[in-house]
């Protein structure tokens, strides 16, 4: 079942510092952490219906929301900066609330399992629900070991609602710490862009695609700001002198002989 290869899991996870239990709930991690639409597609493949209540893969199912909650909020990102990305929030609006509802019965059933509490705060992270947060972070560290994944949802919330020099700061600052969680780098580019600062942002992407080459929200993000500037359209303007018409749109009428005008 596995698809990527013990050397890219190897990778992968060394890069988040997060041991799993068994090889499938570790490979739909590491896919995770890559954080490209087809990773997070194949993440959420690898855990078919069947495996997702059962309790002996309670972690792998647990990823796979996770998986799935870092696509919406890909999805919701892009969409947000496009100009027509009306459907691409409402399509990312449902791909979360069909992780929720993934979410929901594992949360009730293991509410102490590291990777339930892992999915849940990503969850309240990405909606920025600080206090709710809190004390999911706190059980989640209870451990004592450090977790890239809890730090991503604290640093995830934060920045909600946030300038984008402050989110700049936040976010490279959790990437320094943790350079394996690259949907972080993703948020990072479209913050410098935010700023007007084109070039850092290509930087950015380029040191994200040097990490994950098949970063296609990456790559298509680069080709627009290296493509041509979109044409301007010309809209003609009348010379000066030419008075503008009184009732555009309606034609004089025909004055009859002998008269002068309109009864």
């Amino acid at each position: 079942m596995l698809s990527i290869g013990s050397t890219l899991l190897g990778l992968a996870l060394g890069g988040t510092g997060i041991a799993e239990p068994d090889p499938l709930a570790g490979e739909v991690l590491a896919l995770a952490a890559r954080g490209d639409p087809a990773s997070l597609e194949r993440a959420a493949a690898l855990v078919p219906e069947p495996l997702r209540t059962d309790p002996e893969f309670r972690s792998a199912a647990a990823n796979r929301a996770l998986a799935s909650l870092l696509a919406a909020a890909a999805l919701r990102e892009a969409s947000a900066a496009s100009p027509g990305g009306v459907e691409g929030l409402l399509a990312a609006r449902a791909l979360r609330e069909e992780a929720l509802e993934e979410l929901r019965p594992l949360v009730r059933a293991h509410p102490d399992d590291p990777s339930v509490l892992r999915a849940l705060a990503v969850y309240l992270g990405l909606g920025g629900r600080i206090d709710e947060l809190e004390g999911v972070a706190r059980e989640a560290r209870r451990g004592g070991e450090a977790n890239p994944w809890i730090d991503f949802a604290e640093v995830s919330a934060v920045v909600r609602g946030r300038a984008p020099a402050e989110v700049e700061v936040l976010l490279a600052s959790y990437i320094g710490r943790h350079p394996g969680i690259l949907p972080a780098r993703m948020s990072l580019a479209r913050a410098r862009l935010a700023q007007g600062r084109r070039e850092d942002a290509l930087d950015t992407l380029d040191a994200l695609l040097a990490a994950n080459p098949e970063h296609d929200g990456a790559k298509a993000l680069k080709a627009e700001l290296l493509g041509p500037p979109p044409a301007r359209l010309e809209v003609p303007v009348a010379p000066a002198g030419v008075p503008p018409p009184s009732r555009p749109g309606r034609l004089p009428r025909k004055v009859e002989p002998g008269r002068s005008g309109p009864p």
